[in-house]
């Protein structure tokens, strides 16, 4: 669509740059609205952010290049591996590797200031989806994360782009991935207190977000992405983040209910 632009005669990738305004806003909504419901410094939140940044990178280019592995073997014959390798570090990364990789530079921050893991990733998961639906408009400026052949209504079509095919009529995942994850950031907003103290927030987001993902991954048209017993691998991530979540509300309902218990029987 617009995989750059052109400010003052300098020329700017769009993927990058959006992706930079919504870590940006993303950044100030967590530390001047979520954090003032925890005990934490606002510094802390924006270092931990910086540590999830590069988290972010390093997780989301690893999981990357594993999905390409069986893509690497299949065609290692007819393929200048080194050149390929290294077309796919320029290019190319998974969201849930940018997601664990984010939540382990956090853990990794928690861990060397001695600040609250548990706080940090409430005050930083509401955001993640804003962040990321944000980001999926860069992904329709570039052409990635493209959707299959479809000739219906909303259809979109590319025609200078490197990544998606052009001149075809293409399912537009990209537009619906992030109108689901802005509605999903709402959702998060709207429960946040209601939830707050516990990992609801967490779990919430996995199962939402799990189901969006899976489902639209059947409407992918970017083969290239690692196949199993025909999933994706991002659906087998999404069905093991979908049960972290349903674990995560039996696990605060236990508690919960436990609470109870023990309140009653010191009245």
């Amino acid at each position: 669509m617009l995989p750059t632009f052109t400010i003052f005669g300098f020329e700017f990738a769009s993927y990058g740059f959006i992706i930079f305004v919504g870590i940006f806003i993303g950044s100030f909504i967590a530390v001047q609205h979520f954090s003032k419901f925890h005990e934490i410094k606002k510094e802390d939140v924006v270092y931990a952010i910086l540590y999830g940044i590069i988290g972010l990178g390093i997780g989301a280019k690893l999981l990357y290049l594993i999905t390409n592995i069986p893509f690497l073997i299949e065609n290692y014959q007819v393929l200048d591996l080194w050149d390929t390798f290294m077309k796919m570090l320029k290019g190319g990364f998974v969201f849930y590797g940018g997601l664990i990789g984010g939540v382990l530079g956090v853990f990794i921050y928690s861990k060397q200031f001695k600040v609250s893991f548990k706080d940090l990733l409430l005050i930083l998961i509401p955001i993640v989806p804003l962040v990321h639906g944000i980001g999926r408009i860069g992904c329709l400026c570039a052409g990635c994360c493209y959707g299959m052949e479809y000739h219906g209504f909303g259809s979109i079509t590319f025609h200078n782009s490197e990544l998606a095919p052009n001149g075809v009529p293409l399912f537009p995942t990209q537009i619906i991935e992030a109108i689901c994850l802005f509605i999903i950031f709402i959702v998060l907003l709207v429960t946040y207190k209601k939830f707050l103290g516990t990992y609801k927030t967490l779990g919430l987001y996995c199962i939402l977000y799990s189901i969006v993902r899976f489902t639209l991954e059947f409407f992918r048209g970017d083969l290239i992405r690692g196949i199993y017993f025909s999933l994706s691998t991002s659906q087998w991530i999404s069905i093991g983040i979908f049960i972290i979540g349903i674990g995560i509300f039996i696990y605060e309902h236990k508690k919960s209910k436990e609470k109870n218990i023990n309140e009653n029987i010191q009245k």
